[in-house]
């Protein structure tokens, strides 16, 4: 069955002539003993002649396409291009260098603005208040103006007095809270 198969692989090429000698001679003791194959090859052999009798010749082309070529005249070259042709040729990959160079821009500012913000968990950005309560003991903790000197013009120090911030944390956690 094997050997069978492989056989009926064969008949086209060996209705072709394409396969060796000794190919050829395994071939024709098969066709011999099978009856399908031999019916495979008559088909492939009915269907060649079929196709070989649709082939019909091409249409003159000195009668018809010819005169309409006379007719068309000589072919002109341009020595410049027109408008159309320039703006192809010159100002739409221009235009589209500095359309692909502002993508780049903004992918490049998008990264870079992601990786300069801070992480979620540092700007307590789910609540508000707790933002708020951040923001204020920062600024009460790191408050510039808590002990401020300034040199007057003789080069003696003059004390500002010092800025009281009201601490009025307790009374914010209270408010966040509900307590």
């Amino acid at each position: 069955m094997k050997n069978h198969d492989r056989i009926q692989n064969q008949l086209s090429a060996y209705l072709d002539n394409e396969l060796s000698p000794e190919q050829r001679t395994i071939v024709e003791t098969h066709l011999s003993e099978c009856h399908e194959c031999t019916d495979m090859l008559a088909d492939f052999q009915r269907n060649r002649q079929w196709i070989g009798a649709l082939t019909h010749e091409a249409p003159p082309i000195a009668g018809t396409v010819l005169p309409q070529l006379a007719d068309r005249g000589p072919v002109r070259r341009k020595l410049l291009p027109s408008f159309g042709e320039l703006w192809d040729w010159v100002c739409r990959p221009a235009i589209s260098g500095v359309g692909a160079l502002a993508m780049v821009s903004l992918v490049l500012a998008l990264v870079y603005f992601n990786l300069m913000m801070p992480s979620s968990e540092d700007t307590y950005t789910s609540d508000p208040l707790d933002f708020y309560l951040a923001v204020h003991a920062e600024d009460t903790t790191y408050n510039p103006l808590h002990s401020y000197t300034v040199a007057d013009s003789l080069g003696t120090d003059t004390n500002i007095p010092d800025t009281t911030v009201e601490d009025n944390t307790a009374f914010l956690l209270e408010v966040h809270l509900g307590d």
